[in-house]
């Protein structure tokens, strides 16, 4: 009895599966049949269809030729020891001020004028290193990459500067930098009176002027030492003031490139965007015309 109700359940299932395969090839089929279908008709209705795509191409050729023309390029930035979330941030505000227009707060944050910010399109970055960097880590002080699309290829030259300024200017960074100045300073400062000093010793020892012992603070005097000493306080010093030239959080790798020819529009783009969508409703129309056409013969 037992065995008689597993072959009966196993039947069951056999004719299930047999009914939903029979279905999806009767689906596949006649959605086949409707694709021959519609084919027929557009190759049926080629003058109407050729009409539409004509029409499409002149319509998008128009859109074209009135877009105005812009020019993209890239520049790689370096930052300083900071985390790059930090200057997302800051890209962030900016790329969204830009993407709706507001070209008063973008003139001010950039400190250009309100024309020249109307000249640009878009603003897009990315972290160079955002691939080698594990999920739960913190990237800083990779490079990244702004990329720029603007309606006047001459301006390129005059937003590398104010992009860093920009970046730089953040109230934290330059906080930053003023104390990180200032330490260096104070230790420049300081190898210089200290350099100065045994400058002093240099020449007392070299040209005493009166009864000399020999000693100092109880030691005796080796002009060796005081020459070591003083080329040693001056490396330092030397590399000291190098770094007061490299305080700044942001440092262009790579400017922007001056382009020649516009980036976009592209024609054959602004085409195939219009004979697609012309052959999209010149083949509803011709379905429409088709059918009402095959009413009227039944």
């Amino acid at each position: 009895m037992h065995r008689l109700q597993e072959e009966k359940n196993q039947s069951s299932d056999e004719i299930d599966l047999r009914y939903v395969i029979d279905r999806i090839g009767a689906g596949f089929s006649n959605l086949f049949a409707r694709i021959r279908y519609v084919m027929r008709v557009v190759l049926k209705r080629s003058l109407l269809m050729m009409l539409f795509l004509l029409l499409g191409a002149g319509i998008s050729y128009g859109i074209y030729y009135v877009t105005k023309p812009y020019f993209t390029s890239s520049m790689t930035l370096m930052l300083a020891n900071i985390r790059n979330e930090f200057i997302e941030d800051q890209l962030n505000k900016l790329s969204l001020m830009v993407a709706e227009e507001n070209f008063e707060a973008v003139a001010d944050r950039l400190d250009i004028s309100p024309a020249a910010a109307q000249r640009i399109k878009e603003m897009s970055f990315s972290n160079l290193d955002a691939d080698r960097v594990e999920e739960d880590s913190v990237l800083t002080g990779s490079p990244f990459r702004i990329q720029l699309s603007l309606y006047d290829r001459e301006l390129f030259e005059s937003m590398e500067p104010a992009l860093t300024n920009y970046l730089e200017n953040n109230r934290y960074f330059a906080k930053q930098k003023r104390i990180k100045q200032r330490q260096v300073e104070n230790m420049v400062s300081k190898l210089k009176g200290e350099i100065s000093s045994i400058d002093s010793m240099k020449t007392n020892v070299s040209e005493p002027k009166g009864p000399v012992n020999g000693f100092i603070y109880g030691q005796p005097i080796d002009p060796t030492n005081l020459y070591r000493e003083s080329i040693l306080m001056y490396k330092e010093q030397v590399k000291l003031e190098a770094d007061l030239e490299k305080l700044d959080n942001v440092e262009i790798v790579t400017g922007f490139v001056p382009r020649l020819r516009p980036t976009g529009p592209s024609l054959i783009k602004y085409l195939a965007i219009g004979a697609i969508i012309s052959f999209i409703i010149g083949t509803i129309i011709a379905l429409n015309l088709e059918s009402k056409k095959r009413r009227k013969s039944l």
